[in-house]
């Protein structure tokens, strides 16, 4: 090849390489910052649970509980106008006709497995009742239940009962209301009696 010819040769390419570089767009540089590259986290939705709320319907009345009282012996009554059961307690019957109301409650009873004298207590129903049950396992023969519900103000036996072997005596009260009022008891070859003080549903609630 002659001189002449390479000297052409050399200047075509440096031709191409000029044009292939005014030719082509310029390169964008990316410059690295060193440092931690923080990992890509996805946010996870955290739901709260809302408490249940429980409502009471509306118009709805809430009905105290009734206490119910034990009524205890006491030794202190030395001033009460009647401290000794009657001789003859076949005057106070048997029980009375059939509790007339639908319903009762219990607000008072006195539990025990040997007789005395009761504490004063006052009753704020104008008419109840009292019902007294025997309970005897050993010598059931020989049990025997006296009782008998006394006005300390006036000293007058509103009422009474007796019971002989097992079994229940109720006996309907209507007396003024408030007034202090205790119950002598005699009992007999018993383990257990209860007497229970009951008014009508619809005098306590």
């Amino acid at each position: 090849m002659e001189r002449g010819d390479l000297a052409a040769v050399i200047i075509g390419l440096s031709l191409v390489i000029i044009l292939t570089v005014l030719l082509s767009p310029p390169a964008h540089t990316v410059r690295e910052v060193p440092g931690t590259v923080a990992p890509t986290t996805v946010p996870v939705n955290t739901v709260t649970p809302i408490p249940e709320m429980t409502t009471e319907p509306a118009g709805t009345p809430t009905t105290p509980p009734v206490m119910t009282r034990r009524i205890l012996y006491t030794n202190d009554y030395s001033l009460y106008p009647v401290r000794f059961l009657p001789n003859d307690m076949a005057i106070y019957g048997v029980s009375d006709a059939t509790w007339r109301y639908p319903s009762s409650v219990v607000f008072a009873y006195v539990e025990e497995n040997h007789g005395g004298i009761t504490e004063t207590f006052t009753v704020p129903y104008p008419v109840w009742r009292i019902t007294s049950t025997l309970a005897a396992t050993r010598t059931p023969e020989k049990a025997r239940l006296r009782m008998i519900l006394v006005d300390e103000e006036s000293g007058q036996i509103l009422e009474g009962a007796e019971i002989l072997y097992l079994g229940s005596v109720t006996k309907t009260v209507v007396a003024p209301q408030g007034r202090p009022l205790y119950i002598v008891i005699g009992a007999e070859n018993v383990e257990r009696f209860v007497i229970t003080l009951e008014a009508p549903s619809s005098l306590v609630h």
